[in-house]
């Protein structure tokens, strides 16, 4: 599961790491996606392991920095919860 959310993102609509999200997980029976700022105010959250996020608040691009993730999932292993940091890069 280490490997499963990137350290960083780079939302600049060049194609490449514009969106932050989980890249894969096999047999999610359920899940959820959290992003906060440093404040803690929810910026993102989604129960669909597809979607992810593109670095903007209320349609609003956010600042350089840290962010941090949170993901729940229930698997066939049970479950599972990651709490992290990554960083908004542009």
């Amino acid at each position: 599961m280490l490997d499963l959310v990137p350290t960083a993102f780079t939302p600049n609509y060049d194609g490449l790491n514009d969106c932050y999200g989980v890249k894969q997980w096999p047999f999610a029976n359920s899940f959820e996606l959290s992003i906060f700022n440093r404040w803690g105010e929810l910026l993102f959250r989604t129960t669909d392991i597809y979607a992810c996020w593109d670095g903007k608040y209320k349609g609003s691009d956010q600042p350089i920095g840290a962010y941090i993730y949170m993901i729940r999932a229930t698997t066939s292993c049970g479950p599972t919860f990651k709490k992290g940091t990554f960083l908004l890069i542009r």
